[in-house]
C-alpha cells in the first residue's frame, strides 16, 4: 500500500476539490519547484499515485498558459455594471497567436474524489475545455502563492452542487461560510460581450461579488 505524504494529500485535494485538471508542468512547478529536474521527480511520484489508483492521466494539446497579472474586472453589489464590450475586448486582446503544444494532464479518480470530497461522478477532460481548465488551475496556484487565505476558501466547480436551471456555475467560489456571500472567481478566456453581461447578471441576481480574470 502506498503511504501518502503531506504533499501527496495536498495534490490530491487540489485535483478533487479545487481544479478539474492540472498539467505535469503546473504540478512540478508548484510542488517540486525547489529541486533539480522537477518534472522528472514529479512524474515519478505522480506515476506512483496513478498506480495506486488515486490519479489518472492523458496527453492533450493546449495553447500555453497566458500571463495572469491580475483580474480584468472586479465587481461587488452596489457598484456600476461593467462595460461588457470593453471587458470583452480586454479579455480577448491577451491571447497571442501561438500554436497549441502537447501537455500531460493529471486528474483525480473516483477513489480520490470520494476520499477528499470532490465530485460524485468525476469526468475525464474534454478536449475543448482543456485550455480553460488549465487556466483555472493556474489561477488556483496563483492564489496559493499570492492570496493563501483566499486559496483555503477556494472550491472548484465540480466540488459543488449544480446551481440549477438558468443559473451559472462559476469556475470557483471563495466560500466564507456564514460570514458573507460566496465570492466568485471566473476565468474569462475569450468571453464575448454577451458572455460578460450574462456572467455579470447571474452574479448580480444572486448578490455575489466576483472577479473576472
Amino acid at each position: 500500500m502506498l503511504v501518502r505524504t503531506d504533499r501527496d494529500h495536498d495534490i490530491l485535494d487540489a485535483l478533487a476539490r479545487r481544479s478539474r485538471i492540472m498539467s505535469l508542468a503546473q504540478i512540478a512547478g508548484f510542488w517540486w519547484s525547489g529541486g533539480a529536474t522537477p518534472e522528472k521527480h514529479a512524474r515519478n511520484r505522480l506515476q506512483e499515485l496513478q498506480g495506486a489508483g488515486f490519479l489518472d492521466s492523458e496527453p492533450a494539446i493546449s495553447v500555453p498558459i497566458i500571463s495572469l497579472p491580475g483580474p480584468v474586472f472586479v465587481w461587488s453589489p452596489g457598484q456600476p455594471d461593467p462595460d461588457a464590450y470593453a471587458v470583452s475586448k480586454a479579455l480577448i486582446s491577451r491571447w497571442p497567436m501561438v500554436d497549441p503544444v502537447p501537455v500531460l494532464l493529471y486528474f483525480a479518480t473516483e477513489t480520490t474524489h470520494n476520499q477528499y470530497g470532490g465530485a460524485r461522478t468525476p469526468r475525464r477532460p474534454k478536449a475543448d475545455h482543456v485550455c480553460h481548465d488549465l487556466h483555472v488551475a493556474e489561477l488556483y496556484l496563483k492564489f496559493r502563492r499570492e492570496r493563501p487565505e483566499d486559496a483555503k476558501r477556494w472550491i472548484g466547480e465540480d466540488a459543488r452542487r449544480k446551481s440549477g436551471r438558468w443559473l451559472k456555475d462559476p469556475d470557483a467560489i471563495l466560500d466564507f461560510g456564514s460570514e458573507a456571500s460566496p465570492h466568485v472567481v471566473e476565468f474569462g478566456g475569450r468571453y464575448n460581450a454577451k458572455e460578460v453581461a450574462e456572467k455579470h447578471r447571474d452574479c448580480a441576481k444572486r448578490g455575489r461579488s466576483y472577479e473576472l480574470w
